[in-house]
């Protein structure tokens, strides 16, 4: 997924946030992924405001963590592409370093951001703001271009079956993450977890796919199709979790966290 490295392509920082389907002694010891903190905000536009409004804003975010040295955190905004009843205008999908960048960011924030905060509800009205846990299942290729700051996104909510652990759960993601890779899918994988603030708490976990473009989603929708790559899934999957329909958002990264050397 172009220009997501440093966020998206970087679900690998420690973040032990009290989620209670890892929390099994047994399956705790096993190799898990990382944790990264990431925060979704859904929000809809105020009065005849749209999006050149909430980009002058941006651009006024990132002076405000610019002037504090604050190179640990990534944003992005999604706008809904796919999707059955129309939940939100504009999405802030964001994500720390760590656990230790998240604080200070609030920190930062709660005590310094009155005045910017009341620019962005001037421009947007925010319904909901909801914490996951992200594990990386299958990172995304490196970008070619680092200017390329669009990509795409699709959420489905899953659930994990009765008397299937989540060990199992992970075993089946990475059997599925291998066989994509291996047929020439190019989609990259994660499950986010959620921690604070979610309403509909009737999932366990969010399973997410990012592509560079549309053309890469096109080129992975005809593999599961025609090339009958959806058997394998199903077999894999279907035994342990299931997911509803999903959900197709256009992202557009407007900060970008400084790589690790």
């Amino acid at each position: 997924m172009k220009r997501t490295t440093g966020c998206l392509a970087a679900f690998a920082c420690a973040f032990l946030a009290p989620v209670s389907v890892l929390a099994d002694e047994h399956e705790a010891a096993q190799d898990l992924p990382d944790i990264m903190p990431v925060v979704a905000y859904t929000c809809d536009f105020v009065g005849d405001k749209a999006m050149p409004d909430l980009m002058k804003v941006v651009k006024e975010f990132n002076d405000w963590a610019d002037d504090r040295d604050i190179t640990d955190y990534y944003a992005a905004l999604l706008t809904p592409q796919y999707f059955g009843e129309r939940l939100f205008d504009v999405g802030w999908l964001a994500a720390s370093a760590d656990g230790h960048a998240l604080g200070s960011l609030m920190d930062s924030w709660s005590n310094d951001g009155g005045e910017l905060g009341a620019m962005f509800d001037e421009v947007i009205d925010c319904s909901s703001v909801t914490s996951f846990a992200s594990m990386t299942i299958r990172p995304p290729a490196e970008p070619e271009d680092d200017r390329d700051t669009g990509f795409v996104l699709s959420f489905s909510n899953c659930s994990i079956r009765d008397e299937v652990s989540f060990g199992d759960v992970m075993a089946g993601l990475n059997a599925w993450s291998e066989h994509a890779g291996a047929a020439g899918f190019q989609s990259a994988m994660w499950i986010m977890f959620p921690v604070y603030g979610e309403s509909n708490a009737d999932y366990s976990f969010k399973f997410v796919e990012g592509f560079d473009d549309y053309a890469a989603f096109g080129a992975d929708f005809e593999l599961m199709g025609n090339g009958g790559h959806w058997a394998a899934n199903s077999e894999i999957l279907d035994p342990l979790m299931r997911c509803d329909i999903s959900r197709l958002y256009d992202g557009v990264t407007i900060r970008r966290m400084e790589a690790d050397d």
